[in-house]
């Protein structure tokens, strides 16, 4: 399902055919709205289209454009109101030095005082930024809005910016501006956690291409996630089963998602193995996020089954065509080594070609090599380098059992490189990797080829 999670169809533009505007928006698979409040007069106009329409549910807050006519009364009406079922976050608020229509130490506290209210009632927020970057950062960690988290709307920054919003645990909004020629958008998103994205319009403004010019429309937030969904390589299911769990996650709070054995992505079907893992690298996103990999939920409260993996992987090989499966997860799939490789074995019959991804500790945590068993059923073999040198691999990855699990590590990699698995060794292009030296590294090895992954934004030094 699409979700736009930010519109203004209270405004002026719509007061003649908001009937038909709803309408397509519920024909190009938009199955919600949130309508975005900016004073106290838009607080009472989004509360009816809530009312009116069951797509529709609103946020309520003033615009930093606003701040200089609040006062307490304001203040009371916007507690007052926030508290009405379908008003699920506090918005838009936050600091605009741009056009400065209000002084700039007046935004501040208007800004201030709202995320006051948004920890009070347990709501996100919703942030309108422009040309105020880090005020905003600064007054969003000093009130502590990390417990509540929100939306950084319109997002407009480069990476830098995009890196301290998902640290500090709020999404990005991704709208018409990523279809734009010049946009930093597109760059942008190549770095974003799939969990830490929702799609937007902002309608009336920032229309996508080809409307650059005229009226934004929900229904145009369509060509917003095909955007998307182009510039990260996946499907735009995926873009909207991503946004719409992250969207929903956020706002109302959704907690109850399915988890998931085997999941299709980029053409590849994953198996999720175990959450189980030797390392804990400070990059990996479930040491920041929730566990989802575009929506799916890969928090295993217990370990799947040899049988269960064997069903989810026949059930979706029933109804679709895959290049491979993989066995990977959260975790360390070899730290279940005997149930892997018995459904490997079962699945090898689907002639449907097997890969391996691992951090490359199956030896010492199996206490013997593992290698030969490995080849018998895996075609390809994907082992995480992550680190050209020891100490490096123990501040980023910190082993369990600590500094032997990069010879480990390394003596794994000859071995895979020897078999008759394909074998690739992978490094992130994060900051503290020296991609280079760990390329060299990997070219020492005979049979073994190097692979950049891309790093998605979490902190590589915390």
């Amino acid at each position: 399902m699409l979700i736009d999670s930010h519109t203004h169809l209270e405004m002026p533009p719509f007061r003649d055919d908001l009937d038909e505007v709803i309408s397509r928006a519920v024909s190009s698979g938009v199955g919600e709205m949130l309508n975005v409040g900016s004073d106290p007069s838009s607080f009472d106009e989004t509360l009816a289209l809530t009312e009116r329409y069951k797509e529709v549910y609103g946020a309520l807050g003033m615009h930093p454009h606003n701040a200089k006519d609040w006062n307490g009364s304001i203040e009371k009406k916007l507690k007052r109101l926030i508290l009405r079922r379908k008003a699920l976050a506090v918005g838009e608020i936050g600091l605009d030095y741009y056009r400065d229509l209000s002084p700039r130490e007046v935004q501040q506290e208007v800004f201030r005082r709202q995320i006051g209210i948004a920890l009070y009632f347990k709501k996100p927020i919703i942030v309108h930024c422009r040309d105020a970057f880090r005020d905003v950062i600064t007054i969003l960690k000093e009130e502590g809005a990390r417990e509540v988290g929100g939306v950084f709307h319109a997002f407009s920054g480069g990476d830098d910016e995009a890196l301290e919003v998902v640290a500090l645990g709020f999404h990005i909004g991704i709208g018409g501006p990523i279809t734009y020629r010049n946009s930093k958008l597109p760059q942008v998103a190549q770095r974003l956690p799939s969990g830490s994205m929702v799609l937007e319009t902002d309608c009336p403004y920032l229309p996508p291409e080809p409307y650059r010019g005229k009226r934004n429309e929900p229904s145009y937030v369509k060509l917003v996630a095909e955007k998307l969904a182009e510039t990260l390589g996946v499907q735009q299911e995926d873009i909207e089963r991503a946004t719409e769990v992250n969207y929903r996650y956020l706002f109302h709070g959704k907690r109850d998602f399915p988890q998931t054995i085997a999941y299709a992505l980029k053409g590849n079907l994953y198996v999720n193995v175990t959450s189980s893992c030797t390392n804990n690298c400070t990059f990996c996103a479930r040491s920041h996020a929730h566990h989802f990999i575009y929506g799916y939920n890969l928090n295993l409260i217990t370990d799947p089954t040899v049988e269960e993996m064997i069903s989810a992987v026949r059930g979706a090989i029933a109804s679709d065509t895959y290049r491979e499966i993989v066995f990977c997860g959260y975790g360390e799939p070899t730290c279940r080594h005997d149930d892997m490789v018995k459904a490997a074995t079962a699945l090898k019959e689907l002639g449907v070609p097997l890969r391996l991804n691992t951090n490359g500790h199956g030896n010492m945590i199996n206490r013997r090599n593992i290698v030969p068993e490995l080849e018998k059923v895996f075609d390809r073999i994907s082992i995480s380098l992550n680190a050209h040198d020891k100490d490096t691999y123990m501040r980023l990855c910190r082993p369990d059992a600590g500094a032997k699990s990069y010879d480990a590590m390394l003596d794994f990699i000859r071995k895979a490189a020897a078999s008759q698995m394909e074998c690739t060794v992978t490094t992130l292009d994060c900051p503290e990797i020296d991609v280079e030296a760990s390329r060299g590294l990997v070219e020492t090895i005979p049979g073994a080829t190097f692979r950049v992954r891309r790093y998605h934004f979490t902190s590589c030094t915390e």
